[in-house]
């Protein structure tokens, strides 16, 4: 597999897992979002325009359509 081809399928995984993760009371969130923002800068996902989060959603297999 190609490296470009090993970073999209890699960055999509991850993607689709933070789109599917549980619910908030069952995690850390301040660690969770450590961690976001390290895979976030790692796989090249940008901010959303309004800096709320990061943008996983549109490298989803699946994404949802925000308006």
């Amino acid at each position: 597999m190609a490296d470009k081809q090993k970073m999209e399928t890699l960055r999509q995984a991850i993607a689709d897992y933070m789109r599917y993760e549980g619910c908030a009371c069952c995690r850390n969130q301040d660690e969770q979002d450590k961690v976001k923002a390290k895979l976030a800068g790692l796989l090249d996902v940008p901010m959303y325009d309004d800096g709320s989060g990061y943008d996983f959603n549109r490298f989803s297999s699946n994404p949802v359509n925000v308006l």
